[in-house]
């Protein structure tokens, strides 16, 4: 295993309990190549999705965490983020997270006609799928669906 793959482990490891504790959930560490610099930055989410506050609190002790009690130096710019709000949901987990959240389930095979189906994000157990606007509930395996996108409705 590569040194980066292997510290990225080492720093979801140590870090994902920290965020755990303050109610996030990290979805990722990532060495990113920019203007010249590698930029280490966690991924992190939570229902409801991410404030800047909720990357400056984390960022306050991963920060010391990974660099003092790991000892990884490997990168110049150290960041905290969140995954941006058109991140596909791609796990049980994800959908959990953002249950009740409007959200666009789109299905590999269409079902009764339809593929995409829009409403609040719904999950039990293994399924996945929407309560539309007129109170209809659609669950889907999760094994079927193509993807889930969360969406801003005004």
């Amino acid at each position: 295993m590569s040194t980066v793959k292997q510290n990225k482990r080492l720093i979801e490891d140590a870090v994902a309990p920290l965020a755990e504790s303050l109610e996030l959930a990290l979805l990722e560490a990532r060495y990113v190549h920019e203007s010249g610099r590698t930029v280490l930055r966690l991924i992190i989410d939570k229902k409801g999705g991410v404030g800047i506050d909720d990357c400056e609190r984390l960022s306050e002790i991963a920060d010391p965490l990974i660099s003092d009690e790991l000892g990884l130096d490997d990168f110049d710019v150290f960041e905290v983020s969140s995954p941006g709000l058109d991140r596909p949901l791609s796990t049980l987990e994800d959908c959990l997270r953002h249950e009740g959240e409007w959200a666009r389930v789109s299905l590999y095979k269409a079902v009764e006609g339809e593929k995409r189906f829009f409403g609040k994000l719904l999950v039990d157990g293994e399924s996945v799928g929407v309560e539309t606007e007129e109170g209809e509930k659609k669950l889907f395996p999760f094994t079927e669906i193509a993807s889930v996108k969360r969406e801003i409705v005004f």
